[in-house]
């Protein structure tokens, strides 16, 4: 899953030392600098970011009602706002900010590692719960699937064919690599052409290089290259198994 993320702050090596602190968090995603509170603002609203890290003394109104002026119009419009991360010269503002909901507060120059503890933090509390409903839409046609019941997928050129526990096939006009990226994190790419539902896998045989899967005599192949997808699946299974050797 990606979370958006924008920053708004006047200061350019505050901005790149942000966008260092991101680099090893693939699921982040910059989608915006803004450099005053009424561009943050407009930035916000068009962007919709899951998280904000805000110099708290941009120009615009006074520092300490700067998160509280910008909070009260964004609920104006959202019914859940982002989680903000201060970013300040000193400490003189850092109640205030936590008194309006701040997730954190941080000074300059910034830590780079504080920043990371951040993320995680914010990560860990505020992760929302995945959509569990996939909709298939085609000429007006609307087709809801419940995510539960996807057993696997399988590329079709640069479509996407999803197969059900009911053994329905539902074509999707994206390509695999699309929803690689975009399914939650129970569905595990094992090979060019496969991604897995992983609670329905029943038996990996690593000396054929096939997953099975439950009510199915199919065997679907992984490949050397996605080969550590397997392992982590493999050892993510054994850990909630009694192990019978």
């Amino acid at each position: 899953m990606k979370y958006p993320y924008i920053i708004i702050d006047n200061d350019p090596k505050t901005v790149e030392r942000i966008q260092l602190a991101f680099e090893n968090f693939t699921n982040y995603l910059c989608v915006g600098v803004a450099k005053t509170e009424d561009d943050g603002l407009d930035l916000i609203l068009e962007r919709m970011p899951s998280l904000v890290i805000m110099n708290i003394e941009i120009p615009g109104k006074q520092a300490e009602k700067l998160l509280f002026s910008i909070s009260n119009a964004l609920r104006k419009y959202m019914e859940e706002l982002p989680k903000f991360i201060m970013v300040a010269n000193s400490t003189q503002y850092a109640i205030e900010s936590i008194r309006n909901n701040a997730l954190d507060y941080l000074l300059k120059p910034i830590d780079v590692n504080l920043l990371k503890r951040s993320i995680l933090r914010f990560q860990r509390e505020f992760t929302p719960e995945p959509d569990k409903t996939l909709c298939f839409k085609s000429y007006g046609d609307y087709k809801f699937i419940n995510m539960d019941e996807v057993v696997y997928l399988k590329a079709d050129n640069n479509t996407t064919d999803f197969m059900l526990d009911s053994g329905d096939v539902v074509g999707a006009f994206k390509s695999l690599k699309f929803f690689q990226e975009t399914l939650p994190k129970n569905f595990v790419r094992i090979h060019n052409s496969y991604i897995v539902n992983t609670d329905f896998v029943s038996r990996i045989h690593f000396g054929k290089s096939t997953c099975s899967v439950r009510s199915s005599n199919l065997f679907i192949p992984f490949s050397k290259s996605y080969r550590h997808n397997v392992e982590f699946l493999k050892n993510n299974l054994s850990q909630k198994s009694v192990i019978i050797a």
